[in-house]
């Protein structure tokens, strides 16, 4: 009796209170399959990582290294930047 103020911990009885039932077993009981899972979550990681720095590395090629964005050049600017005439 010196534990007065501690409170004893009670077992239900057999049968008054059920465990839950896990989501799988419910599937599993309606003969529904389980859900399908990746069986490499590291790939598809890696995949989407190489695949997103692909893409960023064309969008950055369209907007600064394109065509379109290079200075034109013909013979008469050459013959100039090399040759200047004093």
């Amino acid at each position: 009796m010196a534990d007065r103020g501690r409170q004893e911990c009670r077992q239900p009885r057999a049968g008054s209170v059920k465990a839950p039932i896990a989501p799988n077993e419910l599937r599993a009981r309606a003969g529904a399959k389980p859900p399908v899972r990746s069986r490499r979550p590291l790939a598809r990681r890696i995949a989407v990582a190489v695949a997103m720095k692909l893409a960023l590395l064309v969008v950055l090629y369209l907007l600064f290294f394109s065509p379109s964005h290079r200075p034109r050049i013909d013979d008469a600017a050459v013959d100039e930047h090399l040759l200047p005439t004093r």
